[in-house]
């Protein structure tokens, strides 16, 4: 379901749209942001690159995180204001097949 960004001006104006057009943001900013000690990037960075709302990024890191694309190197992102990890990467082992 589309989220609501945007107000009612009196005219009838009301924007809608979908989380997901955030995603393709995010991941660029992903790219662009500096990698910090432990192979983790940090939620101001994202912000200041991407200049979209930390509540917004941190709701599409937790609703897209099995979608999301980042670089090898990195392992995590990480709030520096309140102190917790955001998105961590999901260390998949395959099995061998006999």
């Amino acid at each position: 379901m589309p989220i609501n960004y945007g107000s009612d001006t009196g005219k009838g104006f009301y924007k809608e749209e979908d989380l997901s057009i955030f995603l393709k943001a995010i991941e660029s900013s992903i790219i662009k942001a500096p990698v910090k000690n432990n192979n983790r990037i940090l939620l101001s960075d994202l912000w200041v690159i991407s200049s979209l709302p930390m509540d917004l990024i941190i709701e599409v890191l937790t609703k897209y995180k099995d979608e999301l694309t980042v670089p090898e190197d990195i392992e995590e992102i990480y709030d520096d204001k309140h102190n917790e990890i955001i998105w961590k990467k999901q260390n998949i082992t395959k099995t061998e097949e006999l």
